[in-house]
């Protein structure tokens, strides 16, 4: 779970940004008079949220994905505030129960990692975010729950949830068993519809913000702000997927889908779902680079300092070539035909032992498969693989908490529908 994620990502949208013209805090679009914004909005178990509150929240969540200051969008903007701030008196409310806090000493390491990582000058922090016309409590309100809210997480993960040798070995098996085939690398946002009156408003709100998305918003950021699924505080990143791991009509969508695009909203269980396919590949075993491969090459030389011509001549015919291979034993005819110097065989090598710009086309092959052509400063290659040796390591450990970070996701989101359920909250 990556901790104060959402204040990073501002900072980022600010750097370079000049302080917004007018009095600090106020949110984009019109201002609320002096006066009204101590204005309570909501109750949470008696706990206040002022107009105040809604109205910074609000300005975190439009810088964050650079969105239009429009009515609409502004709407739907502070809606998402008020959410976010329930949720959050809400997880703070239980940590004091709970007795569970995060301490001084650790929220300054938080701040002076952001202050490296932004280049900020250490210890300038508030000046910086007074600069950039935000109130520094709301940074530091927002690290301090993100820690305190992963600490209760863990807690709550490491008195109830176990991985045992058993349930290891079965995803291990899995792992095996999936080995060659496709997965897909997503991102998710979830716009839920909690009962039949928010099906169209929903809908809607899902529409805008794809129409957001694909005029250039940040995923990470809509997803941080807008979705309320599990994957949120990840800026929306669920990993590499498997087929069969998500509902039909999501998977039905996604196969149809090419690296880079955005879905229109799917409607599925629990509401409507906006997927960015960030990339696709074959499923590789654990370890793979300790596999040993069997390679043969065909090299077409370039001379020093190529022109663009001679390089496009030489992929074009690299690419002739590599119609003509269609298994192992072809590559020596072909070599044999076109003698040319540097080709021949490459014996057996490990996979990690491979030049990098050579390592990820070859790690794609199935046996007897060629890559396209590769070019490098000694020409253009084609690399046909004889063999594969898979490596049959795997890490445990790493199994191990790969499991427990699905399960602690999912225990994360039963855990704040609990706290919303038990919760008197009042509007007004």
């Amino acid at each position: 779970m990556h901790h104060f994620a959402i204040i990073a990502l501002l900072l980022t949208a600010l750097i370079g940004m000049p302080a917004p013209a007018g009095a600090q805090g106020q949110a984009p679009g019109a201002a609320a008079p002096a006066q009204d914004q101590q204005r309570i909005v909501a109750l949470v178990n008696d706990e206040v949220i002022s107009l105040r509150d809604i109205n910074q929240r609000s300005r975190v969540i439009m810088a964050t994905a650079r969105l239009p200051d429009t009515p609409e969008v502004m709407r739907a903007v502070r809606e998402q505030a008020m959410r976010s701030l329930i949720d959050e008196r809400l997880q703070m409310q239980e940590a004091k129960r709970r007795g569970i806090s995060v301490s001084q000493q650790e929220l300054d390491s938080a701040i002076a990692l952001i202050e490296r990582q932004f280049g900020i000058p250490a210890g300038r922090f508030e000046d910086f975010a007074q600069r950039s016309g935000i109130d520094p409590a709301i940074f530091i309100a927002q690290v301090r729950a993100e820690l305190t809210w992963a600490r209760m997480v863990r807690a709550r993960l490491n008195a109830t949830v176990t991985v045992t040798d058993q349930e290891i070995d079965e995803q291990i098996a899995k792992l095996r068993s999936l080995a060659g085939q496709t997965e897909e690398l997503i991102s998710e946002i979830l716009v839920p519809v909690d009962n039949p009156d928010q099906e169209e408003p929903q809908r809607q709100t899902a529409q805008r913000i794809v129409e957001q998305l694909r005029a250039g918003a940040s995923f990470p950021a809509m997803a941080r702000q807008f979705s309320r699924g599990t994957t949120a505080t990840n800026g929306g990143e669920v990993g590499w997927i498997q087929r069969g791991t998500l509902p039909e009509e999501v998977e039905q969508v996604i196969a149809q889908m090419n690296k880079g695009d955005i879905s229109d909203p799917i409607r599925s269980i629990g509401g409507y779902q906006i997927i960015a396919l960030r990339d696709r590949r074959r499923i590789a075993m654990p370890g793979a680079g300790d596999s040993r491969v069997t390679l043969k090459q065909i090299l077409f030389p370039l001379g020093q300092a190529p022109n663009p011509a001679d390089v496009q001549a030489a992929i074009a015919r690299a690419q002739e070539t590599r119609a003509r291979i269609d298994s192992c034993e072809a590559v020596d005819a072909v070599i044999e035909e076109l003698k040319t110097p540097g080709s021949g065989s490459l014996g057996t090598l490990r996979l990690d032992d491979l030049p990098e710009a050579f390592r990820q086309p070859v790690s794609q092959l199935n046996v007897n498969e060629t890559t396209q052509p590769v070019q490098t400063p000694q020409g253009i290659r084609l690399f046909t693989l004889c063999a594969r040796e898979e490596s049959g390591s795997f890490d445990r450990n790493q199994v191990r908490q790969s499991l427990l970070m699905r399960r602690a996701e999912l225990l994360a989101q039963r855990y704040i529908r609990e706290l919303r359920r038990d919760a008197t909250i009042e509007f007004r």
